[in-house]
């Protein structure tokens, strides 16, 4: 029996609205997916403007079922505290 995945969006505060979501193990891999993402490109939206965004927890995916499960919307950080330290 596979585990559920955690689906992720990130909330943009100035358009208002949630990007497509992506799925990931657990709140932690999901951060360091982010992190990475703003580290390996710097001129992103992400990068140049963390302030705006915060990654939310939206559902949860089941594997063997294909079924989609979403019941609230969980804040799990704002980009600004994930965001790579510049040398």
């Amino acid at each position: 029996m596979a585990d559920n995945k955690l689906l992720f969006s990130i909330y943009d505060d100035v358009t208002k609205m949630y990007e497509p979501p992506f799925v990931d193990i657990n709140k932690g891999s999901a951060m360091r997916r982010i992190r990475d993402l703003m580290q390996s490109n710097p001129q992103s939206p992400y990068s140049k403007f963390p302030d705006n965004f915060t990654l939310m927890q939206v559902g949860e995916f089941t594997e063997e079922t294909g079924l989609i499960f979403q019941d609230t919307l969980e804040h799990v950080v704002d980009l600004k505290e994930i965001q790579p330290i510049k040398e």
